[in-house]
């Protein structure tokens, strides 16, 4: 089972349909319904995709020649598994098997090492580099803005409780995804822009970058487009959406939406959301703070069209600088580049849009607080047999007999079993048939012939594989004569 299309830190916890598996050293189980009574179901041997790790040597032994030591699976982080077909341990045939993974190694351009981080900085600029990404090299890159992204994104912030990095990025790149839907969807986990400009890529977190440039009328090349607020149909006051919850085991969970009461009164007390989804962003206080900044941006509604002559070359898409435009009432107003594009009347058409400190501050008192997920609470009864099932009866309609019996109420119920003889016997899993499995508290025997006498029972199984006991039997001799053939030699 291929975890990853590159090495991995490590590999932690594996589970079995949501069922953690204790493993020893050597890769066995060791507790049950895993391992029982000396023997073991499962054993789950770890490979991290080291680029010159071995074949497995117990799947090299046991294929009888189909797996080499040829089969190095370099590159790839897997699972080799075995498991033994129990009706206990695995009662649903093959589970579903996951792991907690500690992923891949990135390079950090501040150290010139390569390690593991959850740095949200780094984990785009490793994707832009990697093969399975943009395949960039460092000549395409402005390593100086990822380095400021990346020591933001370190940064520690206040949370309820203590204290997290400003920004992370745990989560999953489905390779089948084009770069262009993976992008931003990483960009989201440190509120950032990624810009490509002049051949090179550079990223800004999102926190406050005050303006290292000026501009004004001196650099102007044409009239200039001034629009003081976005139109009603493009604000929001709100911002709701989900994000990856450790407290879930991973899965996508809703963050407290994020609203500010004023902008809400401004739009006539109606609430106006957007929808913003986190799937790198693991920490509810890290997803409100990103929300918020979503929606502070959004209310800042100021944008200007600068038609910039050859002085706009010293600007690049992403940066902040500061507008002084004093017949519009800007004087060194802080703006980000939004856009920049050279114009064949020598000179770059720029869009600029507003920016403000305000937008990336806030207060421990407006995150919400969020409480951990209750850990799922399942019955203690793990090794306890369901109750003997009751009440089985036979009814006969011609050659068909309906056996019906009373529904199990156990919340770990799982199937009923089946069973069938032609003589009475007080020892059903020995001496009798298994006919079938279902769910339901009735069912139809078929095909028997006429005069035919036959004794049922039924026991119930849960979902930890344990069997109750038989249930008292219900038997019937069906209508009709019995037909008799006689063999002539």
């Amino acid at each position: 089972m291929v975890l990853a299309a590159h090495e991995v830190d490590s590999v932690g916890d594996v589970y079995f349909d949501n069922t953690g598996v204790s493993l020893d050293g050597d890769g066995a189980a060791t507790s049950a319904p895993y391992a029982r009574a000396g023997t073991v179901y499962a054993n789950v041997w770890k490979h991290l995709g080291s680029p010159d790790q071995n074949a497995d040597a117990v799947l090299v032994a046991n294929t009888n020649g189909e797996w080499t030591n040829a089969h190095r699976l370099q590159g790839r982080a897997y699972l080799h598994l075995q498991l033994r077909r129990d009706d206990t341990a695995f009662p649903g045939g093959l589970p579903n098997v996951s792991a907690w993974v500690r992923g891949r190694r990135l390079y950090d351009p501040r150290t010139g090492t390569t390690a593991w981080s959850d740095n949200a900085a780094l984990a785009i600029l490793d994707y832009l580099r990697a093969p399975f990404g943009l395949n960039c090299s460092l000549d395409e890159i402005d390593l100086s803005s990822f380095i400021a992204a990346a020591n933001i994104c370190d940064e520690a912030v206040e949370r309820p409780g203590g204290q997290e990095p400003r920004y992370t990025a745990n989560g999953v790149i489905d390779l089948n995804q084009a770069p262009v839907d993976t992008v931003p969807k990483l960009l989201t986990a440190c509120a950032g822009r990624l810009t490509y400009t002049a051949g090179t890529w550079r990223l800004y977190a999102g926190a406050w970058l005050p303006p290292l440039a000026e501009a004004g009328e001196a650099d102007l090349r044409d009239p200039v487009t001034v629009r003081p607020r976005r139109s009603r149909r493009e604000l929001i006051n709100t911002v709701r959406g989900s994000f990856l919850s450790a407290a879930s085991d991973g899965q996508p969970t809703d963050y407290p939406p994020v609203t500010v009461a004023g902008y809400r009164s401004e739009d006539g007390d109606l609430e106006v959301a957007r929808s913003l989804d986190l799937p790198f962003t693991d920490s509810p206080y890290m997803a409100q703070r990103i929300a918020r900044i979503v929606l502070e941006a959004n209310r800042r509604q100021l944008s200007v069209e600068f038609p910039a002559n050859l002085a706009g070359l010293r600007f690049a898409a992403g940066q902040t600088v500061a507008v002084t435009l004093p017949r519009f009432g800007l004087v060194e107003q802080p703006m980000v580049v939004s856009s920049w594009k050279m114009a064949d009347t020598m000179g770059v058409d720029l869009t600029l849009i507003e920016d403000d400190p305000d937008i990336y501050e806030f207060a421990v008192g407006d995150l919400t607080v969020t409480e951990a997920a209750p850990a799922l609470s399942l019955p203690a009864n793990a090794d306890i047999p369901p109750a003997m099932p009751t009440g089985l009866t036979a009814t006969a309609s011609g050659t068909t007999v309906l056996l019906t019996w009373t529904q199990q109420a156990e919340s770990d119920f799982d199937h009923f079993e089946v069973w069938e003889a032609a003589s009475f016997t007080g020892d059903p899993a020995s001496d009798a048939s298994r006919l079938t499995e279902t769910w339901q508290a009735d069912w139809q025997r078929t095909g028997l012939p006429a005069g035919a006498a036959r004794y049922w029972w039924v026991r119930a199984v849960d979902r930890h594989g344990n069997r109750s006991p038989f249930s008292a039997p219900a038997t019937l001799i069906l209508p009709g004569t019995p037909s008799y053939a006689l063999l002539l030699e």
